[in-house]
């Protein structure tokens, strides 16, 4: 069917002809559009140039993965973006003024996307899954990663070669690349970069929880609060601290009287998080790990600083503006950019990076990055006293 179509209208009189205007970007077919109209009208914007964006997996990806739509946008001023990402990465996507189309990944999608044309379509998943979407949509352009007729994944474009043997070699994505995710994205897109960021929006109501949260737990508006993220999922070994170290910088930071310590996890670290509170006394703030993703989000947002290995929690520090200090161990720490608010602390270890799912390794990673160390590099954020205490012992 045409951008613009004829169809008949019956409004209790005489049957009239109604132009619809398919590609405008405020039309909703089953209902009057956003501007407030049955059809034609004054308002009609068309979509320009359509663009498909694919990312699924992991959270922390799909959020740091943002930092595509300045560059997009900049690329096609007149266009039109559709994301495809899971439940979580929809949810956490809400808001972003730059999609203007958030669809999760399942049949349904699937079904309705095979009926669209698309001018460009971008996969950055190396994943069986998502690249063969990318493959099955109707597009004129495509870009990042793609799956061949033997079901491996190969990459779309000449620019993606870099990116797609990132994932081939050990060598080259521990020792030879230094660029960031950021770059490495625009670069396989063939866009320029220029610093481009991410960014998440909370609404009003996520920000009325956070507040809420806060208020109950009796925090005051300009108080200093540190955030300290316990979990890193369970995909990597080693992504993170043990609750042991935990519990030391927490009383430590609680021992300044300075500052409030917040406790921030998932539905994964509930376990942990209970007994990190149950060491630490009631001074802990510990608002339980069961927020939606912006609500948490939210939470992040209030605090002065916050500490946490390479996940989920850094990219919403990140995003949020919020001062983050990051522990590395398993994950290559040259990919991640703090945009100059924040310290990577790195583990001095000859097996780092490694991306293990599991490790036997004694002393491993994190025992590597002392509590110490992580309380000094809070300090530069927190304005809190010069001089760092020694470590408390470790239950």
């Amino acid at each position: 069917m045409d951008p613009s179509s004829d169809i008949d209208r019956d409004s209790g009189g005489p049957r009239t002809r109604m132009k619809l205007k398919l590609d405008c970007r405020h039309y909703l077919g089953d209902r009057p559009c956003r501007k407030g109209c049955q059809g034609e009208c004054q308002y009609y914007e068309p979509m320009g140039h359509r663009i498909l964006l694919i990312k699924l997996a992991a959270l922390g990806d799909v959020i740091r993965t943002e930092a595509l739509l300045p560059g997009l946008k900049n690329a096609f001023p007149t266009s039109h973006i559709t994301w495809v990402s899971r439940a979580d990465g929809c949810r956490m996507l809400a808001g972003n003024p730059l999609i203007d189309r958030r669809l999760e990944y399942g049949a349904e999608t699937l079904c309705r996307l095979q009926c669209e044309k698309f001018d460009l379509v971008i996969n950055l998943d190396k994943e069986p899954g998502p690249a063969a979407l990318a493959m099955q949509v109707n597009a004129e352009d495509k870009r990042g990663i793609g799956l061949s007729s033997h079901g491996t994944i190969c990459p779309l474009n000449e620019e993606a070669h870099y990116y797609f043997a990132l994932g081939l070699s050990d060598h080259l994505k521990f020792e030879d690349n230094q660029s960031s995710y950021q770059r490495l994205i625009y670069e396989a897109l063939g866009l320029p970069y220029d610093g481009e960021r991410y960014s998440l929006f909370p609404s009003a109501a996520d920000e009325d929880h956070a507040r809420e949260v806060l208020r109950r737990a009796g925090v005051r508006e300009n108080e200093e609060l540190v955030g300290l993220n316990t979990g890193a999922g369970s995909t990597f070994a080693n992504k993170t601290w043990p609750a042991e170290k935990f519990v030391t910088l927490t009383k430590n930071l609680l021992g300044r009287g300075d500052c409030r310590v917040m406790l921030l996890g998932g539905p994964e670290e509930v376990e942990k998080n209970d007994w990190i509170a149950q060491q630490t006394g009631p001074q802990v703030i510990h608002p339980g790990c069961r927020h939606s993703e912006l609500e948490f989000a939210a939470l992040v947002h209030r605090c002065s600083a916050i500490l946490t290995g390479d996940t989920t929690a850094m990219h919403v520090a990140i995003a949020l503006r919020v001062p983050v200090v990051v522990l590395f161990g398993p994950t290559c720490p040259q990919e991640i950019d703090l945009y100059g608010r924040g310290v990577r602390l790195v583990a001095k270890i000859g097996c780092a990076p490694c991306y293990k799912r599991h490790c036997d390794y004694s002393p491993n990673c994190m025992d590597m990055i002392s509590v110490t160390q992580g309380e000094e590099a809070l300090a530069r954020y927190l304005g809190l006293h010069a001089a760092v205490s020694h470590e408390a012992s470790v239950i």
